[in-house]
């Protein structure tokens, strides 16, 4: 290796007369740097390194010229980072969120059976206002009520008599449109309007119905009844129920009160079919005439 380090020209003597009176010597640089990109003096027909490293030549501990210790730069390399492959997911997670969704699909399946219902109208008692194979909403929730007494007669040395009932959402009003199970019919439910509530006194003559004596502005009705109905008080937990079509309605008037419990629920939305009936069951607010 030392041999690409030495230089092929000889010295030139310092007397040009003495120029061919001795061979000229050969001699070696081994302390010179070979680097000429950093613009440093060197022999021209001198032999350099092919590496592409900076290399040093500095002369060996012992100071033997012949075989220069080389000393090469360590070359500076970038390592790239790799980067972080996404977490696979593993399967118990997988199938534990699919279990988690089906779960909860069915308790909110559930949860809307026990609020909404649906309920397809049947026969002509309600005309004008509603008509044969409606398909209706009902709002289950809107009658949600429990009895106080029942919770009081807990209570050691309370002694409550009868029901009292405490309704979370206000109770049925006069108009409202409700289904609900007949006290004697099973396995049907009945679509009929609120008329009197408990307390209230209900009669029909000559035409109108009147309820505690003031005769009820009924724009809804198909027709005026035909039969009068003598005076009757609602009982407690009770309800008097008719229907739009007054002629043609099996209600209160045949089978007496309704009991509160028996209510299904409030009919909210007509939802099938499409046209001038479609959409939320108008509110009544009863007014004198």
């Amino acid at each position: 290796m030392s041999d690409n380090f030495k230089h092929d020209e000889p010295d030139l003597p310092a007397d040009p007369r003495e120029a061919g009176m001795r061979p000229a010597p050969t001699t070696s640089y081994p302390d010179v740097v070979i680097n000429p990109s950093a613009n440093q003096s060197f022999r021209p027909n001198a032999s350099y390194p092919t590496d592409p490293l900076p290399a040093v030549v500095t002369p060996a501990a012992d100071a033997n010229l012949e075989n220069p210790t080389i000393e090469v730069q360590d070359e500076v390399v970038t390592e790239e980072v790799p980067v972080a492959a996404a977490p696979v997911r593993p399967v118990k997670t997988f199938w534990r969120e699919v279990l988690e969704t089906i779960l909860l699909t069915i308790m909110i399946f559930f949860l809307v059976k026990g609020l909404v219902a649906n309920f397809r109208i049947q026969g002509s008692s309600m005309e004008p206002s509603f008509h044969t194979n409606q398909l209706v909403l009902v709002n289950k929730a809107a009658y949600f009520h429990f009895d106080i007494n029942t919770w009081l007669r807990l209570v050691p040395g309370v002694q409550a008599q009868g029901q009292n009932n405490v309704w979370i959402f206000g109770g049925p009003r006069r108009g409202d449109v409700v289904i609900f199970e007949p006290p004697d019919v099973l396995d049907e439910d009945y679509i009929k309007r609120v008329i009197g509530l408990p307390g209230d006194k209900v009669e029909v003559k000559n035409g109108k119905v009147y309820v505690n004596d003031t005769a009820l502005n009924e724009p809804y009705i198909k027709e005026a009844p035909f039969s009068p109905y003598s005076a009757t008080i609602v009982p407690a937990n009770n309800l008097f129920v008719m229907g739009d079509n007054r002629n043609a309605s099996r209600d209160s008037r045949s089978f007496g009160m309704l009991p509160i419990d028996k209510i299904v629920g409030k009919a909210m939305v007509v939802y099938w079919p499409f046209g001038d009936k479609w959409g939320i069951v108008p509110e009544q607010n009863y007014s004198k005439p």
